[in-house]
């Protein structure tokens, strides 16, 4: 008997940096929901309410944190945080990302500060995540990240290229949802 996991990847709901086009990536920076991604975080937990989850995940970043007691208001059951399925760690802390994008244009799969992660480095964490995942005998998860590790899962769960998952738009409070 082959057991099937349903695991959907949320992105966190929308902070004041979003709004600014800001970057966040320093766990010491404590960046809180602002008053309509708490309402997107509410929203998208009312949705999922009829689905009985057995587990969330969440990113140590306290966006991803507060999305994930929202959500876990209507399900009552364990967070855990996972540091391998926070933000990407670019060097880009507090500054727009245009500045990001503009950088690693020419490669944006391989482009990497000194002391940083790349695309690639990314992928490396969030399969070894996923792997420990399959590993479990969950039935649903929910999985609270950010936008570039949720697309980097979708990359790795279906296979895709850099290019087709790096495209895909995902914006605050989306999710994807997987068979693993």
């Amino acid at each position: 008997l082959i057991m099937i996991m349903k695991v959907y990847f949320l992105r966190h709901g929308q902070t004041d940096y979003n709004v600014k086009n800001l970057i966040n990536q320093d766990l010491k920076i404590k960046l809180p929901l602002n008053s309509y991604g708490k309402k997107q975080a509410e929203k998208v937990a009312q949705k999922f309410s009829k689905i009985k989850f057995d587990v969330i995940f969440s990113s140590e970043f306290l966006r991803a944190k507060q999305t994930a007691e929202i959500f876990n208001r209507y399900q009552k059951v364990m967070i855990k945080f996972d540091k391998r399925i926070n933000e990407i760690k670019s060097g880009f802390e507090g500054r727009p990302a245009d500045e990001h994008r503009a950088a690693y244009e020419k490669d944006p799969f391989q482009f990497k500060l000194p002391g940083k992660e790349s695309w690639q480095d990314l992928k490396a964490r969030m399969k070894s995540f996923l792997v420990d995942l399959k590993k479990k005998k969950y039935e649903n998860v929910l999985v609270v990240t950010h936008q570039w590790p949720a697309r980097v899962a979708n990359e790795v769960i279906n296979r895709l290229s850099d290019e087709e998952a790096f495209y895909v738009p995902f914006e605050t409070c989306d999710y994807f949802e997987f068979d693993i």
